[in-house]
């Protein structure tokens, strides 16, 4: 049998609790404990507390001078590198596309000139043809890989040219039978071409050259760099009241830091100005004369087909001639700007002086010289004129779009190792910020 349990009280002093001593109440040993640890905004009012603490205040706000002062000039570095870059890029579209546009119209002169001959063409106008009509196709899907924002005007682009180059096939098995079904085909092909797919490419050419323009004027980013002017007027103030302050008018660590800051600052607005000046050269220089040139070499292909067709047509051509002599003016204004030396207007009015003949020929009532004299490669033909200057107009485009391109892509590659250069100078300089504050504050003492 268990014995019974009796619950005994015991006496516990008032006041006293497990772990704390005799006496003293929890409380009283919290409240203590609390006051003995100093607050957060105890310790920053010791911290900023009278002269040591402003100058604590103002190092601080001097480190941070120093970093936005590398961060905007590293910023300022890689924005003109980029935009740069992205110029280079839209103006190797504008040339892609504009390369696009002139073998178009150059695919249809050579047809439309090839057509009056009757029967089976040439070998040479369908290797020209082929020729052309080839790197349309490879121009589109270069031109679609490079800016994926053009990719659906491309795209339907595409679908306009192969239209096109189904109509003249047409045309051209018409004309080998004789049949007169195809002059209609191929004033079709060509009406079509000049409606559907010119438009397409006139616009994405002018797209590209309008983003060409932007990064051109986006790769000066030496507005930026006012942020780090005024950093740096910062700086200069807190040295200037230390000096004060203290009487030690020479602080050898912060003025070190603003030498070092200055020296970046100065070394980035250089390398900015050095690449803006260099893309308005580019801007001013070739990329306007590739444009240029571009403009002239569609113009006068358009002004060749436009001769063939005028011819086609048999005396209902005055609109082709009408649009003949637009491109003629469009040329004339074109080699006014561009050609210094001459040789490309020479070469072109050569041109102008036997379509002149053919017109006075056909105008005349003798159609079947005309067409001789349109279609002749001998000395004097309206054919050989025209080869000889779409060749030298077409080599000088080129030259100006691949400098272009060059230029651009050589410009602004110093400004990575730059900004990382300045960088490292920012975390220095605050560094050096620091220590000459410290000197000051432990002097004060």
């Amino acid at each position: 049998m268990s014995a019974p349990t009796t619950n005994i009280p015991v006496a516990i002093p008032a006041g006293a609790s497990s772990g704390a001593p005799a006496g003293q109440h929890p409380r009283t040993i919290a409240g203590s404990l609390s006051g003995g640890l100093p607050g957060a905004r105890g310790l920053a009012s010791r911290l900023l507390h009278g002269t040591p603490g402003r100058m604590r205040l103002f190092g601080l706000l001097g480190v941070l001078a120093a970093l936005l002062l590398g961060a905007i000039s590293v910023n300022a570095l890689l924005a003109s590198q980029s935009a740069v870059e992205r110029a280079a890029n839209n103006s190797a579209q504008v040339v892609h596309a504009q390369s696009i546009h002139v073998d178009l119209l150059r695919a249809d002169a050579v047809a439309t000139n090839a057509f009056l001959v009757g029967g089976l063409e040439s070998p040479e106008s369908r290797a020209k043809y082929e020729g052309a009509m080839g790197r349309v196709a490879a121009g589109i899907a270069e031109a679609a890989a490079a800016q994926p924002a053009d990719g659906n005007a491309l795209g339907v682009l595409s679908q306009r040219v192969q239209t096109y180059a189904a109509l003249v096939e047409q045309a051209r098995s018409n004309n080998r039978l004789g049949l007169p079904v195809g002059a209609q085909y191929l004033t079709q092909a060509s009406t079509g071409l000049r409606a559907d797919a010119i438009p397409i490419i006139t616009q994405v050419v002018a797209a590209n050259e309008e983003r060409a323009t932007m990064e051109f004027e986006r790769s000066n980013s030496s507005v930026q760099l006012l942020v780090g002017v005024v950093s740096l007027i910062g700086l200069v103030g807190l040295a200037v009241w230390l000096a004060r302050r203290t009487h030690r008018y020479l602080n050898p660590s912060l003025t070190g830091a603003i030498a070092l800051l200055l020296v970046a600052l100065f070394v980035t607005a250089t390398v900015i100005t050095g690449i803006s000046t260099a893309t308005r050269d580019v801007s001013r220089g070739d990329y306007e004369q590739a444009v240029a040139l571009a403009n002239v070499t569609t113009a006068a292909n358009d002004a060749r087909a436009n001769e063939s067709l005028t011819l086609i047509k048999r005396g209902s051509g005055a609109a082709n001639e009408a649009a003949w002599k637009t491109n003629r003016t469009a040329v004339d204004a074109g080699l006014a700007k561009t050609d210094q030396s001459g040789e490309l207007t020479r070469s072109w009015q050569a041109y102008v002086d036997a379509h002149v003949k053919v017109r006075t020929l056909d105008n005349g009532g003798h159609w079947d010289d005309a067409v001789k004299l349109s279609t002749s490669t001998a000395d004097g033909g309206a054919a050989n004129t025209f080869d000889t200057f779409d060749v030298a107009v077409t080599q000088a485009r080129d030259s100006a779009g691949k400098a272009t391109v060059t230029t651009l892509e050589g410009l602004g590659g110093s400004a990575p190792l730059v900004a990382v250069v300045v960088a490292l100078v920012a975390l220095g300089a605050s560094w050096l910020i620091v220590r000459g504050v410290g000197q000051r504050i432990e002097e004060y003492r």
